[in-house]
């Protein structure tokens, strides 16, 4: 009995020890399965941000650029009020007369201006338009986004909409305004945005009515040349470490627009439009055009199609050009790894701001690219006249990514 005793013990001992170790085993291997993943984790999370940030504005306005990109470096998610901060720097006059000095009245003398911004994630887009007497318009058009369900609000109802979400009114006519609108009626109204009417709108004033049917002609076409440094709409894009975009406007609007007219800078994918899925893109110059082809929106959607950020933004211009051979103004397109490109047409020279980017030291570098003579068409159709490379004014001191 005694020994049967004996073995019965250790029967049990020897199979509490195997548990044991069985436990320990277990635990083990749980501990290398947890540090495998922790450590796959942190190489999944080292590629992520492979993504360099990345600010980009129209134009060369660097002082706005580099108060966005000052914005954008203090961390992830911090697009949107990297964008609104470079749209606030330009509602002053270091960003020209146009933008913020009160010259660019519609053909009335009243000021109004137009704001929109973009979120890549949701999609989700804020604007206003022909908002007289309110100045900070991004803010209220990010207001639009953040407090409201719809897209777009426009004159007296988005001052209104401005006043009630704490905005007060600071962005009065001036007398320089005043000035700026003589000047314009003593030149006989020129240039202006009427056609078919009577009297002749190439040297008249008005007011003007419609021409009967039988009267109308072939029309003329009249240019509205884009000075550098003289700009009414500028578009900012920002991209962070995460893949995350966000792109916003403004504008002071056409100078001598006809009243209640809305432009670009207020419509989703003719200044602005972005996607993280895909990436980007942001376009300035003759704002009724563009919100015809709605160039930003068909960028992106290149991009989406397996296109190139070069391709996509010389496919855009092209078919800009095909049906408005007048056409002036460029397209920057951005895809969601940062590479760059740009497009032109109907002038010397179009110029956009860069801060960051991969292999990039410099902030706030003015690069640009050339436009060729859109003089030269054939069967009404363009021949030569973009470039999608840009030629930079500034060299970077290493390779960048510009393709």
């Amino acid at each position: 009995m005694f020994a049967q005793s004996v073995c019965l013990r250790l029967l049990i001992l020897l199979l509490l020890l195997k548990s044991a170790c069985t436990v320990q085993e277990k635990s083990r291997r749980y501990f290398w399965s947890t540090k495998w993943r922790e450590g796959a984790s942190k190489v999944f999370a080292t590629k992520k941000t492979q993504i360099q940030p990345l600010l980009i504005s129209t134009w060369n306005y660097t002082d706005a650029n580099l108060q966005a990109w000052s914005v954008l470096q203090q961390g992830p998610r911090r697009t949107r009020q990297a964008v609104i901060q470079g749209c606030m720097a330009c509602q002053h006059p270091r960003c020209g007369h146009l933008l913020a000095g009160g010259s660019a009245p519609n053909s009335e003398g009243d000021l109004t201006l137009e704001a929109a911004i973009m979120d890549g994630a949701s999609l989700g887009y804020g604007a206003v338009a022909g908002m007289k007497g309110v100045r900070n318009a991004i803010l209220v058009a990010d207001a639009v986004l953040r407090h409201t369900k719809h897209s777009l609000l426009v004159g007296k109802s988005a001052a209104r909409f401005a006043r009630s979400m704490g905005y007060k009114e600071d962005y009065p006519a001036s007398v320089r305004t005043e000035e700026v609108l003589k000047k314009w009626q003593l030149t006989g109204c020129q240039p202006n945005f009427w056609r078919d009417v009577h009297p002749p709108p190439l040297d008249n004033c008005g007011p003007y009515s419609p021409l009967p049917r039988h009267l109308l002609q072939q029309p003329l076409h009249q240019e509205y040349p884009i000075v550098q440094g003289h700009h009414d709409q500028l578009a900012f894009l920002a991209l962070d470490a995460e893949g995350k975009f966000h792109v916003a406007s403004h504008s002071s609007g056409a100078r001598f627009r006809i009243p209640g007219r809305v432009g670009d800078a207020a419509v989703p994918g003719a200044g602005i439009y972005a996607d993280n899925e895909v990436g980007g893109a942001v376009a300035s110059g003759d704002g009724d055009v563009l919100m015809r082809h709605l160039p930003a929106f068909l960028a992106v959607e290149a991009l989406r199609g397996g296109g190139t950020p070069e391709k996509a933004a010389e496919g855009v211009v092209q078919r800009l050009l095909k049906h408005n051979t007048e056409f002036n103004g460029g397209v920057v397109v951005v895809n969601r790894r940062g590479i760059y490109a740009a497009a032109c047409a109907g002038m010397d020279e179009f110029h956009f701001v860069v801060s960051g980017g991969k292999g990039y030291l410099s902030m706030a570098r003015v690069e640009r690219i050339k436009c060729v003579d859109r003089d030269e068409v054939v069967d009404g159709g363009p021949k030569g006249l973009y470039h999608a490379a840009p030629e930079k004014l500034v060299m970077p001191t290493a390779k960048g990514n510009i393709i």
